[in-house]
């Protein structure tokens, strides 16, 4: 054996060597395939709607109304203070803002008749509920978005099929007249022609690629799944009865189950509590009062009084009616009805655009289920078409180019058929939406 030749075989030996030396992690990771995840519709909006931050942040606002009810029944709770008045003083025993100097003092007081709480309460009542409303809204509106971010990753991976074969074909196409334009059988306007073909074939590979890519990362950011894993879709569907019900039933079911217009029904009924709490000022108040001190001979008690006594104590009655307040009361009361005549005026717009977008989204979605079975009709009618031309390609009666063709003008209709299909899918979400029903029909 040659010296040059022992050399390379050495050299060759110590790489096979060295590669048989990487760790089996390493190895192992080089040859790794992502994970796919397969997701349905369903799983997809449940992991959405359960950690998206709009619908924490209004679950947060709820908790924030639920707080401040709890503050406002505390009116009607009996109050008490705990402190101590320590003061020197010399000569008569001066008062401390109205109060007799003491070691400690305890004061108490109850509501027992106030109108004003009582209306407080009932509007923080209804603040609460609308809280709660507002979370409704809020996974109404993000199950929405995540239905069509879904429908979208569907519809791109299906466009990247079709799209995939169509440059297939275009690619060959252009193959084929090149080759005959070098035995002298095509033009050259021929050959720009197919590679104009093929260009845009790329194109529309490429568009679908990028949509698909920014509907996955959508959809990932939204479920919170990490980057290794890939999205697979099923083809999603949404049934509901509410498709088949006549404008006017329809309207009435969603006035009264559709979040915004509870909502809004709730914000009325809270502004006119506030109002009657406004009125409240003008009407008398009664508090039971008790109030307990101990007093210390330091402050000179038993050298200006006839009587020291250390333990003190009162228990009573207060009531207490407004006389005159100027113009102060009647104003918040103007005030609080204008707010309750702007949000009346309000939800009567938002009921009269309720049944406007009833009534057009009824329509649009007859015009969408009408476009797709025109548009599904005539897939059917091209893809005979291509069982046809595949027949006499057979009996030499066409030719590839025919063939190709009647395959191509398939491949354009199955595109039109998916684009159909995600109007239909959308004007169904549509008019969940404003039935106030999308979550509840999808999950």
């Amino acid at each position: 054996m040659n010296k040059p030749f022992g050399t390379l075989l050495y050299f060759i030996a110590a790489c096979c060597a060295c590669s048989g030396m990487l760790p089996a992690s390493e190895r192992a990771g080089s040859d790794a395939q992502p994970e796919i995840r397969t997701l349905t519709i369903q799983e997809a909006v449940r992991m959405i709607l359960a950690r998206s931050p709009d619908v924490l942040l209004t679950e947060a606002q709820a908790i924030r109304a639920g707080e401040a009810l709890r503050e406002s029944r505390s009116l009607n709770l009996p109050q008490a203070t705990i402190g101590t008045g320590l003061a020197y003083n010399n000569g008569f025993p001066l008062s401390i803002e109205g109060a007799a100097p003491s070691i400690i003092e305890i004061g108490a007081s109850q509501s027992i008749l106030s109108k004003k709480n009582a209306n407080l309460i009932r509007e923080a009542e209804q603040s609460r509920k609308a809280g709660q409303l507002s979370i409704e809204s809020a996974r109404e509106e993000l199950a929405s978005k995540a239905a069509s971010a879904y429908y979208e990753l569907y519809r791109s991976s299906k466009t990247i099929a079709l799209a995939s074969a169509g440059l297939g074909a275009a690619e060959k196409q252009q193959e084929l007249v090149e080759t005959l334009l070098e035995a002298g059988r095509a033009r050259p306007v021929d050959v720009n022609q197919a590679r104009t073909a093929t260009s845009a074939a790329r194109q529309q590979l490429l568009v679908a690629e990028e949509q698909a890519k920014l509907a996955e990362k959508e959809l990932r950011e939204w479920t919170g799944l990490p980057e290794a894993v890939s999205i697979r879709t099923l083809e999603p569907r949404i049934d509901s009865p509410l498709f088949e019900l006549q404008e006017e039933t329809l309207y009435r079911q969603a006035a009264e189950c559709a979040p915004d217009i509870l909502q809004a029904e709730t914000n009325v009924k809270a502004k006119e509590f506030h109002v009657e709490a406004e009125k409240g000022e003008r009407l008398p108040r009664m508090e039971i009062i008790s109030q307990y001190a101990l007093f210390s001979r330091a402050n000179n008690y038993d050298e200006f009084f006839n009587r020291f006594t250390r333990h003190n104590f009162l228990l009573g009655l207060s009531i207490q009616v407004p006389v005159f307040t100027g113009s102060r009361t009647s104003a918040r009361v103007a005030q609080s009805r204008q707010e309750v005549s702007e949000a009346r005026y309000r939800l009567q717009g938002m009921k009269s655009d309720l049944k406007l977008n009833i009534e057009r989204g009824l329509s649009n979605l007859r015009i969408a289920r009408g476009e797709c079975d025109r548009v599904r009709s005539d897939v059917q009618s091209a893809r005979e078409m291509v069982a046809v031309s595949e027949t006499l390609l057979e009996s030499g009666r066409i030719s590839a180019k025919e063939l190709e063709d009647s395959r191509s003008q398939l491949r354009q209709k199955e595109l039109a058929l998916l684009e159909a299909d995600q109007l239909l899918f959308q004007r169904k979400l549509e008019l969940l939406r404003t039935a106030g029903s999308v979550a509840s029909a999808i999950q």
